[in-house]
């Protein structure tokens, strides 16, 4: 399974020049990139050195392919190349998405495309925000909010161009929308990518993977309160947007979780941005992991054992008009119905 990085941001907010500094780094030379347009990135000025079929091989060793058609088109033609000794071998790739684009669609994709999901695995979503544009851009355009609710990384650009205090400001505001994102400051886009993707928690396997990491469910319970911890109510662009956590202390049967799961998905998946969770399950020793993006379900994972001695169901979420009480008065009934 190759591992897969979404950069996505919002116009303007530092994708390009972030992407740059990634392409010179000797780390990257294993990985292709797959962006829009070759003009959107300045290929020119990364020294390339040779170029085959829409697809250029840099000096750094890195390969930047074009989409052309669709995304599962490019991947297949790229990966084709490789097999075919045409361009170099790759263990990494990373898509840039538009600066309008909702990422939940290329998340969805890798799960549903039975042909990516054979081949690929989502290893993160990487947001840029604009330190000195971003909370206007938030303000006015709902993609740029969901592109933030859907990171597991934010990088804050531009922040020479910001004051203190208004860095401050849009952090408090990005936590408030997903508290589970690290958020990380860069100037000029530098950073390395072994940085930028060591702050990307790894979703868990069976027997791999830092789940409480992942979850980071302290955080969602930190942020679910009135006020922001400057004392400042949120902005009201974004009080359709709420990140919380709920918990249950009793287990439940794989056949409640899986029509609950299912109810929820289909009744609210539209606003159902994001969903992490730990769940006990009836009468099983090892707990099971769901995340889910939307109305789509990743398939679910159980553990080998519990990550530490709290035995709780935690479940986080980032929703768009979903009543925190709505959702946790759901998990109760299933709690109930299930004791029955």
């Amino acid at each position: 399974m190759i591992p897969v990085v979404l950069i996505t941001g919002f116009l303007g907010s530092g994708k390009t020049t972030l992407l740059n500094h990634l392409l010179r780094d000797p780390g990257m030379a294993d990985s292709a990139v797959i962006i829009n347009e070759f003009g959107d990135v300045a290929i020119d000025h990364l020294l390339v050195e040779s170029s085959i079929e829409n697809t250029v091989v840099l000096q750094s060793g890195c390969i930047c392919c074009t989409v052309r058609g669709d995304l599962v088109d490019t991947l297949d033609d790229l990966t084709g190349k490789a097999a075919r000794g045409e361009v170099p071998p790759f263990s990494r790739i990373v898509v840039e998405t538009t600066g309008l684009a909702d990422p939940a669609s290329l998340v969805q994709m890798f799960l549903t495309e039975r042909t990516l999901a054979e081949r690929f695995a989502l290893r993160a979503v990487v947001t840029t925000v604009d330190a000195a544009n971003g909370a206007g851009q938030l303000d006015e355009f709902e993609e740029s909010r969901h592109q933030v609710g859907l990171a597991d990384v934010l990088v804050l650009t531009k922040s020479d161009l910001a004051t203190p205090e208004a860095i401050a400001t849009l952090r408090e505001r990005l936590r408030a929308i997903n508290p589970g994102a690290e958020i990380l400051t860069v100037v000029q886009g530098h950073i390395a990518p072994d940085d930028l993707f060591a702050h990307a928690a790894r979703a868990p396997t069976r027997d791999s993977g830092d789940v409480l990491r992942w979850l980071n469910d302290a955080a969602f319970a930190a942020a679910h309160a009135p006020h922001t911890p400057t004392g400042q109510a949120p902005s009201h662009h974004d009080k359709g947007i709420q990140a919380f956590a709920i918990t249950l202390d009793r287990p439940v049967s794989r056949d409640a979780l899986r029509g609950w799961l299912r109810a929820i998905l289909s009744l609210r998946g539209r606003d159902l941005l994001r969903m992490k969770g730990i769940v006990a399950l009836r009468g099983e020793a090892a707990p099971l992991v769901v995340h889910a993006v939307q109305n789509v379900l990743h398939p679910p994972v159980q553990l080998e054992a519990w990550p530490s001695a709290d035995h709780t169901t935690r479940i986080v979420f980032i929703t768009r008009n979903i009543p925190p009480a709505a959702l946790q008065r759901s998990l109760d009934t299933l709690a109930m119905g299930n004791a029955a």
